[in-house]
């Protein structure tokens, strides 16, 4: 798309606090597009979470990369973690069964209803988990 495309990227430690973070950046990174300030901030958030929560990423010197790219129609939101933790079997992102009473684990179906298209894709030993939003 010559010229048109632009990237922006931050890379997170394993610190909870790096989800507060990384929202902010998000709201900041999509201030040509205000009105997915929120959304994206949100899905950065939950995808930042879930790295820290499920994965390598959210031990002693783990790292989740934030990318966020302008395209001409979209607004493509990616987030790597590290992969599993040691001595676990990996997981990959799926949208939980809905429990009404059940706390939590909702995260991606959040993600669901806030862009126009999400998917993962395994990425050497972690995942990347992708959100696209119509500009």
């Amino acid at each position: 798309m010559c010229g048109t495309d632009t990237r922006a990227g931050i890379l997170l430690g394993p610190d909870p606090r790096h989800v507060r973070a990384a929202r902010r950046w998000a709201a900041q990174a999509t201030r040509s597009q205000p009105s997915l300030a929120e959304p994206v901030s949100v899905v950065v958030s939950e995808l930042v979470t879930n790295a820290l929560k499920h994965t390598a990423s959210g031990l002693p010197g783990g790292t989740v990369r934030v990318e966020i790219e302008r395209t001409r129609l979209y607004l493509v939101v990616s987030v790597t973690d590290q992969g599993p933790r040691p001595g676990t079997r990996p997981t990959y992102p799926t949208i939980p069964r809905l429990v009404p009473d059940q706390p939590g684990g909702n995260g991606l179906r959040l993600v669901e209803g806030l862009c126009a298209y999400w998917d993962w894709e395994q990425t050497g030993a972690g995942v990347t988990v992708t959100a696209r939003f119509e500009r």
